[in-house]
């Protein structure tokens, strides 16, 4: 199984990886522009499904990254930022309340799950480009199911590493998130083959 060490050493070993990232956190801030960054990532996603080399491509053929970032918003919107939005809204009534951190428990769900469940819908998006194999969600479950739970620990990474870097939030999100997805979308390939191989996931 890949480890998300294992990922950002192939991301991030191109000595261009900082500008890459660079231009992809500027693109996120600018409206319609945006979807090109997602058309980036989308990429990634792609790349590791299919099991090509983990690197940061160039920045290239805007027109497809333009495409495939439309599909790949819509899914982060819903998958990723819509359970984030839940669970904020859960918080607004324990806010009456002396609760302090505790306040906000009811996110703690929704920030675990955003990330692989929104590079999980891609994943399956990619296979027939439709959106209804991206919001199947049993097959949603079963794939994060999969994993034992093992997503968790770079999950946390993550959300460690956006913390720590927030004042670079939008190059902090978007190097995140090529981190996070690609990890997420080389997981589930690896268990994928090892169930065409009739073999159990180590």
């Amino acid at each position: 199984m890949p480890t998300l060490e294992q990922v950002c050493k192939r991301l991030f070993n191109d000595s261009s990886w900082f500008v890459k990232c660079v231009v992809g956190g500027v693109l996120l801030v600018v409206p319609v522009a945006h979807f090109f960054a997602f058309g980036y990532l989308y990429e990634l996603v792609a790349r590791a499904r299919r099991g090509d080399s983990l690197e940061l491509p160039d920045w290239a053929d805007w027109r497809r990254l333009f495409i495939n970032g439309v599909p790949a918003f819509v899914i982060f919107l819903v998958l990723g930022v819509m359970p984030l939005a839940v669970g904020w809204t859960l918080t607004l009534p324990l806010r009456l309340f002396s609760f302090g951190a505790f306040v906000y428990v009811p996110m703690i769900p929704g920030m675990l799950l955003a990330g692989p469940l929104t590079a999980a819908g891609i994943y399956q998006y990619q296979k027939r480009e439709e959106y209804r194999d991206a919001f199947r969600l049993r097959v949603l479950v079963a794939m994060l199911a999969a994993g034992r739970a093992r997503f968790l620990v770079p999950t946390f990474a993550l959300i460690g590493f956006l913390t720590v870097g927030y004042p670079l939030m939008t190059f902090t999100v978007f190097t995140g998130l090529a981190a996070g997805w690609t990890f997420y979308a080389a997981f589930f390939r690896a268990i994928e083959e090892s169930r065409k191989t009739g073999g159990r996931a180590p």
